[in-house]
């Protein structure tokens, strides 16, 4: 086989691996979005009482509760507690719709699950009250959007690693027919001969002797181009 055809080959199947391996984790980070789970990722959970934030992010404090809980109905009161600062935490609710039985956003929530609002201005390792008349279930927002930065990544490397693999198939495909209709080259050697001259080497040329004393011309082997090689090297 011709060594084009087998760089070309070489890179081609590289290429097809690389796409495949490409579109199996991007179909996986894809995936990693139905592992959200309300109850498994929140940090807080309850009516009332304390919790002491730990994320060092911007991000703020998701709330959640079951749906069967009515978004005109339902309430939740934040406040201070302790804080290096003098920040200020508030409440802010989604819009209700459906005659004020769901939350705007309820279409994207887990099922079983309505996301009421968010919490913001939090600030990292301070403690503060929560209050409300159901059972409120806190994920911290900076989960939700690693999430889904790792869905339009996977979409993303899905993508790529498609196209890289449909290149690796065309380029298989080009060195394919490289393959059968190069020809490998034969390398040239030379040998030297009992008086010293340097020769061409014909033994893995598949050229009999007899062609090759015809192709020395009408005197011969001992004429023509021969004795002119001699004159050469008497001469040097």
């Amino acid at each position: 086989m011709h060594v084009a055809a087998k760089l070309t080959l070489g890179v081609g199947f590289g290429m097809l691996l690389i796409g495949i391996l490409l579109v199996g984790l991007g179909a996986r980070a894809v995936g990693s979005v139905e592992d959200f789970s309300v109850e498994e990722d929140e940090v807080w959970n309850g009516s009332s009482g304390q919790y002491v934030h730990q994320d060092s992010s911007e991000w703020g404090l998701l709330i959640f509760v079951r749906d069967e809980v009515r978004c005109d109905e339902f309430e939740v009161n934040v406040s201070v507690v302790s804080s290096d600062t003098d920040g200020k935490v508030w409440y802010e609710s989604d819009y209700c719709i459906n005659e004020g039985r769901l939350p705007s956003g309820h279409a994207d929530d887990p099922e079983g699950w309505l996301h009421m609002g968010t919490v913001r201005g939090l600030e990292m390792g301070a403690t503060y009250e929560f209050t409300s008349r159901e059972e409120i279930f806190a994920v911290e927002e900076s989960k939700v959007a690693e999430l889904i930065e790792g869905v339009f990544g996977g979409i993303f490397g899905a993508l790529s690693g498609g196209s890289c693999a449909c290149c690796g198939l065309l380029i298989l495909l080009l060195g394919l027919i490289l393959a059968f209709t190069m020809k490998e080259e034969v390398p040239t050697s030379y040998k030297v001969d009992a008086e010293g001259k340097i020769v061409l080497d014909h033994s893995g040329t598949g050229v009999s002797p007899e062609s090759m004393q015809n192709s020395d011309g009408p005197d011969g082997p001992e004429g023509g181009s021969s004795e002119d090689t001699d004159a050469w090297y008497k001469q040097n």
